[in-house]
């Protein structure tokens, strides 16, 4: 992982989460699509993007102080994960880290429905170890980490080597 910052910071169309990606790939920003432009086709790109890389996206892990996870095969949530996110430290992810996101410590209102979230880079143990805006450099709290606990960490996306 090497650590990318964004350079669009915007509430409806920053790049917070090309930036996670290139950093998680260790590439060029510019050699990641920007998700956000692709609207609503966006996790389409996103999972060839992923899978040119070498890449699997194995689904979701949601954050709901019991975390599910949601199935990139049949989009339904399972069973309830409560004592079991050691799943989590069983994967590889890429190098030992995870896409996540967490709310929003720019733009964070909890008057939008759904508030505003960000895009980080995690560690297994549920430590954020990179935010891609440079401006929460030394950020030791996000919205909401006390209610929902680990980090305030929303969802992470499993992102695994491809097995053969």
């Amino acid at each position: 992982m090497i650590k990318v910052y964004q350079t669009i910071v915007d509430k409806d169309h920053g790049n917070c989460m090309q930036a996670a990606i290139a950093s998680l790939f260790e590439l060029p920003l510019e050699k990641v699509p920007h998700f956000l432009e692709a609207g609503q086709k966006w996790f389409e790109i996103f999972y060839k993007f992923v899978r040119d890389q070498g890449y699997d996206f194995d689904g979701t892990l949601y954050n709901y102080n019991q975390w599910r996870i949601i199935n990139k095969r049949e989009g339904v949530p399972t069973a309830k994960l409560r004592n079991r996110l050691h799943i989590i430290k069983k994967m590889e992810g890429v190098g030992g880290y995870f896409y996540a996101s967490v709310y929003s410590p720019k733009y964070y209102d909890l008057k939008d429905k759904p508030p505003v979230t960000h895009a980080v880079i995690i560690d297994k143990n549920f430590n954020i170890v990179h935010d891609v805006n440079p401006a929460n450099d030394g950020l030791i709290s996000y919205p909401e980490s006390k209610k929902l606990k680990y980090n305030g960490i929303l969802d992470i996306y499993m992102i695994n080597p491809i097995s053969e």
